[in-house]
C-alpha cells in the first residue's frame, strides 16, 4: 500500500529498522526528508500481522520513476513480500502515467539482478565505483511500461 504522510510518520522508525542495516543508515535520512516534506518520494509498504514486512521508496519526475530503496524484514524474506511491492509499484506507475522505471543495484548482487530481470528490467550500463563500503560498481537497470 502507498503510505500517506500520517502513516509514514507513525511507521518511519519501523521502516528505518528494516532498511538501515541494508543501506548503511540512509533509510532513516530518506524517511525524515519525506516526513519533513523535503523529498517528494513515495513509500509503499506490505503489512503482515499489523507490522511492516517490507517497503519500497520511489521517486518520480514527470513520466519517469526511480526505485530508491527496497528492503524486506529479515524474518519475512522468501515469502513474496518483494514481489507484492514490485507488483503494486508497477501497477501504480502505469496508472499514474509513468513511462519508465529506473534503478541501480550492486554489481555483486546477483539475486537482486535476476529478480529485477524477472520483472522485465534490462541492464543498461555500469556506474563505476558508485557504492562505498565496500567500493563497488552499480548496475543501471530500467523497464519501459506499456
Amino acid at each position: 500500500m502507498l503510505l500517506d504522510h500520517s502513516s509514514l510518520s507513525k511507521s518511519g522508525a519501523e521502516i528505518s529498522r528494516i532498511g538501515d542495516p541494508v543501506f548503511h543508515g540512509n533509510t532513516f535520512l530518506f524517511i525524515e526528508d519525506i516526513i519533513n516534506k523535503k523529498a517528494p518520494h513515495k513509500v509503499f509498504a506490505v503489512l503482515r500481522e499489523g507490522k511492516i514486512a517490507g517497503f519500497l521508496i520511489l521517486s518520480t519526475v514527470l513520466d519517469e520513476a526511480e526505485i530508491i530503496e527496497v528492503a524486506v524484514s529479515e524474518n519475512m524474506r522468501r515469502k513474496g513480500i518483494a514481489s507484492e511491492l514490485m507488483d503494486e509499484v508497477c501497477e501504480w506507475c502505469a496508472k499514474n502515467g509513468i513511462a519508465q522505471i529506473f534503478l541501480e543495484v550492486r554489481e555483486s548482487n546477483f539475486p537482486a539482478r535476476a529478480y529485477y530481470k524477472k520483472y522485465g528490467f534490462a541492464e543498461d550500463g555500469i556506474r563505476k565505483n558508485y557504492y562505498p563500503d565496500p567500493v563497488e560498481n552499480a548496475v543501471l537497470m530500467s523497464k519501459k511500461l506499456p
